[in-house]
C-alpha cells in the first residue's frame, strides 16, 4: 500500500516521546491549508530531517548549517507531491552524497520551528524527523550548505547545538531508549 505524507506523519503521532503540542500544531496546519510545501507558496510548510545515527557506537552526524548558523541534522523542504520519507532519501543524496533505502529510515519525531523569514518564503518549518540508521563512515557533505559536518558521540553533538535547544532536546531522547 502506498503511504501518503499524512500516513507517515500520523504514524509519528503514536510514538510516546513526541511532544503533544507538536502534534496539535501539525493537526492545525493540516486543517488550515490544502497544500503544505514552500514551492506551493505556503510560508508554514513541511521539512524532513534525517539524523544519521550509528546506534552501536552511540554517534550522530551533524552539520554546521550556514543559514541556521548552528549544528543541525541534515534535511530540507518537502517538494510538492513528495512524502517526508521520499524527501529524506532525496536530501540524503543531495546534501551528503548518500544513497539510502526506506528501510534505513525510522520515523522519530516532530517539531515546529518558527523561522520568521517571510522574504525567503519561510515563516515556520513543520519538521518530520527520521533516524537514518548507518554506520560511521566518511561523508562528503554539500559545502554550499554546511560550514563543516562530522560524527559526534551523542553528548558531544548536543554541546555543538547552540541556537536550537528544541533540536538538542529531541536528539537527547536517543540516550533514553
Amino acid at each position: 500500500m502506498l503511504q501518503t505524507a499524512w500516513d507517515q506523519i500520523e504514524k509519528i503521532y503514536t510514538l510516546p516521546h513526541v511532544n503533544p503540542q507538536s502534534i496539535v500544531e501539525f493537526k492545525q496546519l493540516k486543517d488550515s491549508q490544502s497544500s503544505h510545501t514552500k514551492k506551493e507558496g505556503n510560508p508554514a510548510h513541511y521539512c524532513s530531517f534525517f539524523l544519521p545515527y550509528d546506534k552501536e557506537k552511540g554517534m550522530i552526524y551533524l552539520g554546521h548549517h550556514k543559514k541556521a548558523n548552528d549544528y543541525i541534522p541534515p534535511g530540507g523542504h518537502i517538494e510538492p507531491g513528495e512524502t517526508p520519507l521520499e524527501a529524506a532519501i532525496r536530501e540524503a543524496a543531495e546534501e551528503l552524497g548518500l544513497t539510502i533505502s526506506p528501510s534505513q529510515l525510522e520515523p522519530w519525531n516532530l517539531s515546529v520551528k518558527q523561522i520568521n523569514r517571510p522574504e525567503s518564503g519561510c515563516v515556520a518549518h513543520y519538521d518530520i524527523w527520521f533516524l537514518l540508521h548507518v554506520k560511521v563512515q566518511p561523508i562528503n557533505y554539500l559545502q554550499s550548505e554546511y560550514h563543516n559536518a562530522d560524527w559526534f558521540k551523542i553528548p558531544d553533538g548536543l554541546t555543538k547545538i547552540t541556537r536550537n535547544p528544541d533540536f538538542a532536546q529531541i536528539i537527547s531522547l536517543l540516550g533514553q531508549g
